[in-house]
């Protein structure tokens, strides 16, 4: 994903999910507190970097975490996967509790998900291929309605 562009011509609908600043400032928090159980016992240089290392976890976390939505040309890019558009029979913008519902006890294991915990609305990808078992794509939004018009 990272080689497309989404300021190009050709770029239909694009939108980067990522963490919110609720849980930037968590993590700034167990860095601190990381820091300071470090320096206690064992001094500055130890303590410094162990939270170097640990702040460098999270910015490789907080990137592999990120929900990315690209339509270009006839593509439906979500992170790594992609399908092309005329597989797409309908898609549904789901509000906090049906995607609650569907990302939990209604869930269908064949399913494709690209989840993440911090949105609570989606969109459910309905499949027409015959080739492919599986039946819906699960996927974050925080525009679900907008990513609905334009899909179907």
């Amino acid at each position: 994903m990272r080689h497309m562009k989404e300021d190009s011509n050709d770029v239909i609908y694009f939108e980067r999910s990522t963490w919110p600043l609720s849980i930037w400032f968590l993590l700034s928090l167990f860095c601190a507190s990381i820091y300071l159980a470090i320096w206690a016992p064992l001094g500055q240089l130890p303590a410094l970097v162990l939270t170097i290392i640990f702040i460098f976890g999270l910015v490789v976390l907080w990137q592999k975490m990120q929900t990315t939505i690209l339509i270009r040309e006839n593509f439906l890019f979500v992170n790594n996967a992609k399908i092309e558009l005329k597989y797409i029979k309908n898609v549904i913008a789901l509000d906090k509790d049906q995607f609650k519902e569907l990302n939990g006890p209604a869930a269908d294991p064949a399913a494709f998900l690209a989840t993440n915990f911090w949105t609570n609305t989606g969109v459910k990808i309905l499949l027409n291929d015959k080739k492919d078992p599986t039946p819906y794509w699960l996927v974050s939004t925080k525009r679900a309605k907008k990513l609905a018009q334009v899909l179907n």
